[in-house]
């Protein structure tokens, strides 16, 4: 198994270094099932980068691009579970996607609710909302 960092999967979804992105296809096409580690932080990093000013996608296309990797059988995810169960979240929420994630894996370790000062991410029933 091997690992691969957040600039490796972003080429798979931008065309913005092509040489790059000739890699990073050869390498996860390459690659056999269940052989690629995604980390958590990878996958966080990932949406942020591609929220951020320089792709701005909308959350919709995001949502499309995780589900897509979800799919992949190369890829193997830190927390499966916690990862497709925060992404339900954040289809349907106001909050980021890494605050979705860290509810999803404390529930996922029997620590719920997630205790925030974020009300938007209150409005999920795994937040409970802290007050000054």
């Amino acid at each position: 198994m091997i690992g691969i960092d957040t600039n490796v999967l972003l080429r798979l979804f931008t065309d913005d270094n092509p040489a790059q992105t000739g890699s990073a296809v050869r390498l996860v096409d390459g690659c056999a099932s269940g052989s690629i580690r995604i980390t958590n932080i990878v996958l966080v990093e990932l949406v942020w980068v591609l929220l951020g000013r320089k792709y701005n996608l909308e959350k919709p296309r995001l949502v499309e691009i995780i589900e897509e990797l979800l799919r992949r059988a190369e890829l193997v995810f830190e927390n499966r579970g916690a990862v497709m169960t925060a992404l339900r979240w954040f289809e349907a929420g106001k909050s980021d996607f890494s605050d979705y994630l860290i509810a999803a894996l404390n529930e996922d370790a029997g620590a719920s609710p997630t205790y925030a000062f974020d009300q938007m991410a209150a409005g999920n029933a795994a937040f409970a909302l802290m007050t000054p």
